[in-house]
């Protein structure tokens, strides 16, 4: 992939914590937090801006949580999926996964359901697959085959799905019907050659894919092309994933992992970084 200047930003700790696996940031239009999680921590995070975070306990590991449409939240989790209602109740859960797969990262598509990327716990290659999560609570694998599939987004249009295939240091690009939430084409390559592991990523409104990249301590801000338009270094080595958050949506969070970083006093924290320019492009709530 090709480099260009670093952009002059200046990230900043928002929440001081020791995640031991930090993950996806989402913005809860309804209650106006950011809801993240601890992946080896069996962790669930809401936190207001500006003020405190709560803790739900959950017995395995949580790869992701997506705010639903009526209060509570869906979760990709160790042996699957999870549904929880608005006081943290199980509702609904499903074992779907075997003992060596976990459910990584996840998230809702324009038209409200749930896709999630499972992988081997030691990332064996062609042991994972890209999941759907229905309205009706119906799970289906759609693409089986892949080893750590991990950071989703959609074009603003949503006629284009983004995945990051992190053992492989790419980021993949489908076709994508946004109303039947049907992916329409194979795989094409967006961008390639990372110097590190791409992880988490969010879209703008503009279309830009915003990356996490594990080990470098760096997010990209790349074109509808792929193309690098802009290398933000973090203060510490492994960022997990990004999304804009606030009413305005137009700050960044970037979570990080604290798992083997002893020696980095930031590690595990979640960073905002408030000077980059662009607006984030909403994410939809899960409607099951």
């Amino acid at each position: 992939m090709s480099e260009n200047a670093n952009a002059v930003v200046n990230p900043r700790v928002v929440v001081s914590r020791r995640a031991i696996c930090g993950e996806g940031p989402y913005w809860d239009t309804v209650s106006d937090t950011v809801v993240w999680v601890d992946i080896v921590g069996k962790q669930v995070l809401r936190t207001t801006i500006g003020a405190e975070t709560t803790v739900v306990d959950y017995p395995e590991m949580v790869g992701a949580a997506a705010p639903r449409e009526n209060g509570g939240l869906v979760l990709a989790v160790e042996s699957g999926f999870a549904v929880l209602d608005a006081d943290g109740a199980v509702t609904h859960r499903f074992d779907i996964l075997s003992d060596i797969v976990r459910m990584n990262d996840a998230k809702v598509d324009p038209a409200g359901r749930y896709w999630a990327g499972s992988c081997a716990m030691d990332f064996a290659a062609g042991k994972g697959g890209l999941w759907r999560l229905d309205e009706d609570l119906h799970a289906e694998l759609i693409l089986p085959g892949l080893t750590q599939p991990n950071g989703i987004g959609w074009s603003p249009d949503g006629t284009t799905m983004y995945l990051a295939e992190t053992q492989d240091r790419v980021i993949l690009r489908f076709d994508f019907d946004p109303s039947s939430s049907t992916i329409t084409s194979e795989p094409t390559v967006f961008a390639k050659d990372f110097p590190g592991y791409p992880d988490g990523l969010c879209v703008d409104a503009d279309g830009h894919l915003w990356l996490a990249e594990f080990g470098t301590g760096t997010v990209y801000e790349l074109d509808t092309e792929g193309a690098v338009l802009h290398t933000i270094r973090i203060p510490t080595a492994q960022p997990t994933s990004c999304a804009f958050v606030g009413p305005d949506l137009r700050t960044l969070w970037v979570t990080s992992a604290a798992d083997g970083q002893d020696d980095d006093p930031h590690a595990g924290s979640v960073f905002e970084i408030a000077d980059h320019g662009a607006t984030g492009l909403p994410v939809a709530l899960f409607r099951g």
